[in-house]
């Protein structure tokens, strides 16, 4: 318990030593010499963006121009219809079996679980059934 202790207080202490600058001794000494007129330069900001599309003449065509201008506004309405099949669920694909099994275990631990359930999609188990079944019928 007591080693623990040590430990934590020395990694306590070399993360805040690590964290304040270095004093270094010649720095107030040079500063004194200096007159206290010179300020520090302020870090260098980014120029806003600028979004502004600008002249929409230059990237279009007179004529589209023109029309999208005095198009009706059902006409500049813009839909988008489609359909895409869902990607497939991860609970519905195959689990893997063996040693891939304890991969996935490690590769995905939110998907642990289905380890532990049976799969609904894995085959049957077992040699297969050598008399086959008998087929039904009525009448000759």
């Amino acid at each position: 318990m007591r080693l623990r202790i040590a430990v934590g207080f020395t990694l306590i202490t070399a993360v805040s030593q690590a964290a304040e600058p270095p004093a270094t001794t010649a720095a107030p000494a040079a500063a004194a010499s200096k007159p206290a007129a010179t300020t520090p330069a302020p870090a260098t900001t980014r120029p806003p963006l600028k979004l502004a599309v600008g002249d929409v003449r230059k990237y279009m065509m007179p004529k589209d121009y023109v029309t999208a201008i005095s198009a009706n506004e059902s006409d500049k309405t813009i839909v988008v219809e489609g359909e895409r099949e869902a990607p497939p669920l991860r609970s519905e694909q195959p689990q893997m079996q063996g040693l891939g099994a304890v991969y996935s275990l490690f590769r995905y631990p939110t998907n642990a679980w289905r380890l532990f359930i049976p799969d609904p999609k894995a085959p049957e188990l077992g040699p297969p059934d050598p008399v086959p079944q008998r087929e039904f019928r009525r009448g000759p």
